[in-house]
């Protein structure tokens, strides 16, 4: 969703006038050895520019809260707060190698209760999908859902127990095969430290409360 621009209409009654269509007219007979007077060719109407609108500006996020490790990103829409929580998750070198996205979703959207949008790196072997564990439950396999020119995504949805899960859980380790070495899993650990405060003050701005 993008914010929407407003924009008051033009006063097009005088360009309007203007550009009526031009009539076509021939060069009177002049006596030979005088030169017809030159012409000033109109611009037909049909070829004027009537100008473009610009396209709305996206709207520009920012930090609203932090929580432990998480972050709370905003962007205003229509004059309303739209918010998920974020992390950036590191290697043992401190090198960001994914990003997890958490947003709640409203009730309508039941069973689903928050959507959630996992970036890893383009070097990722697809069909390996990726898998989340927490503690040490049984970890939960998801397909990618898309490439682009930075990274490799996948989208899913979490269910009440899910997110429940997340909101008890100490910590979770996000697993995925790198395309150079097939027979390798890489972990990376996703810190749960904030998780539900930092997503009841998403859903909080959701709802308006």
């Amino acid at each position: 969703m993008t914010m929407r621009e407003f924009i008051g209409p033009l006063g097009l009654a005088l360009m309007t006038a203007i550009a009526a269509p031009a009539l076509a007219q021939e060069a009177p007979a002049q006596p030979e050895g005088n030169a017809a007077p030159a012409q000033v060719e109109s611009t037909p109407a049909g070829d004027l520019q009537m100008g473009q609108e610009e396209a709305p500006q996206a709207p520009k996020a920012f930090v609203k809260d932090t929580f432990k490790d998480w972050r709370v990103i905003c962007v205003e829409i229509e004059e309303r707060e739209s918010c998920n929580m974020q992390q950036l998750m590191r290697d043992s070198d401190d090198n960001a190698v994914a990003q997890i996205s958490v947003a709640p979703m409203p009730p309508a959207a039941a069973p689903r209760v928050a959507a959630v949008e996992i970036a890893t790196p383009l070097e990722t072997l697809l069909s390996e999908d990726l898998r989340i564990q927490i503690d040490s439950a049984q970890a939960k396999r998801y397909r990618f859902s898309f490439c682009t020119p930075q990274a490799c995504v996948v989208r899913f949805a979490l269910s009440a127990e899910d997110l429940a899960a997340f909101k008890g859980g100490k910590g979770a380790t996000v697993s995925i095969v790198p395309l150079a070495a097939p027979d390798q899993r890489a972990d990376i650990k996703m810190s749960l430290s904030g998780f539900t405060a930092a997503f009841d003050d998403a859903l909080s701005t959701m709802s308006g409360n």
